[in-house]
């Protein structure tokens, strides 16, 4: 069994890392991912990767977000942070999907002009 964490925004747009357990039973890999009081489990016939990336795509289906994994635990194995992180880029949205919070932040930000200062109220120099 290796171990993986598994790093992201959930649906309602919190931080979260789980870990992802990936087993092979000598028929397919599964990706088992424990959630607060969601289990998802994934599997695959091809191998390791395949099984976390239909995880991951359950994942982002269901509107997870900025999702990116790293192996931890190779077998009986701790490799702590040696591995690189595997980002995982977000799905495109589809037009006239509602934006995130943090969309809408950013939205809203860029599009703020700087206010010019008042020459009225400036007063002599």
């Amino acid at each position: 069994m290796n171990i993986y964490q598994l790093s992201g925004l959930d649906e309602r747009e919190r931080g979260f890392t789980r870990q992802v357990e990936c087993t092979y039973d000598q028929e397919e890999y599964h990706a088992i991912l424990r959630y607060e009081r969601v289990k998802i489990h994934e599997h695959s016939k091809t191998n390791e990767s395949s099984a976390i990336q239909n995880l991951i795509d359950t994942l982002q289906a269901q509107g997870y977000t900025q999702l990116r994994s790293q192996l931890i635990f190779r077998e009986e194995t701790y490799l702590g942070s040696q591995e690189l992180w595997t980002d995982y880029p977000d799905v495109e949205s589809v037009e006239g999907q509602k934006p995130s919070r943090l969309q809408r932040f950013l939205q809203w930000f860029f599009r703020r002009k700087p206010s010019k200062p008042d020459s009225n109220s400036l007063g002599p120099c």
